[in-house]
């Protein structure tokens, strides 16, 4: 049987990656989150999987989140914020979904590992995760943009325990708004 000690390396590449988020930007996107009226979230593939697994928490928080294309998703105005999760920053359809949100005047915020990119240049904030991407054979010994996805799984997951404390919500209240059918 394999002996498993990936979990180092990969522990190791979060630490290098999370240590490199600006404390800035992360105190601008809590505040963000924590001022708007509605939460929208957008990324594809497992990106958009991180960006789901976010609204479902702020849902438990008790924050109005959206999943963009869902059926019964709202529409986004000037007082929401747009997060979109994109590696490369460069994904057409989120772009096309970043200017739809602009054109609103909502906030729009990119969490990627190029600031630089079409959506970056169009977001009024941007959290870079200085971690690789399917594009990039450089920067992880992780397959595609994994180390991407996981750095902003945790650091959605950080965030998450700021909102409570700034919210005021414990766990038990979070539990309370945790889907029940299921």
């Amino acid at each position: 049987m394999a002996e498993i000690t990936n979990y180092r390396l990969m522990l190791d590449e979060l630490d290098r990656t999370l240590s490199n988020i600006k404390e800035n930007e992360a105190k601008t996107f809590l505040e963000q989150v924590i001022s708007a009226n509605d939460v929208f979230v957008s990324g594809k593939g497992r990106s958009g999987y991180v960006a789901n697994s976010f609204a479902m928490r702020l849902n438990q928080l008790g924050k109005r989140a959206h999943v963009v294309g869902e059926s019964t998703t709202p529409s986004i105005t000037e007082e929401d914020l747009f997060i979109i999760v994109s590696g490369s920053g460069s994904t057409e359809h989120l772009k096309i979904l970043a200017e739809k949100a602009k054109s609103t005047n909502a906030q729009v915020v990119l969490l990627t590992t190029k600031p630089e990119s079409p959506i970056g240049k169009l977001a009024n904030s941007v959290i870079e995760l200085p971690a690789g991407t399917k594009y990039d054979a450089e920067g992880s010994a992780q397959p595609l943009g994994t180390l991407f996805e996981q750095a902003t799984q945790i650091f959605f997951d950080s965030i998450v325990l700021d909102l409570m404390e700034a919210l005021n919500v414990d766990e038990n209240t979070m539990q309370q708004n945790h889907a029940n059918l299921e």
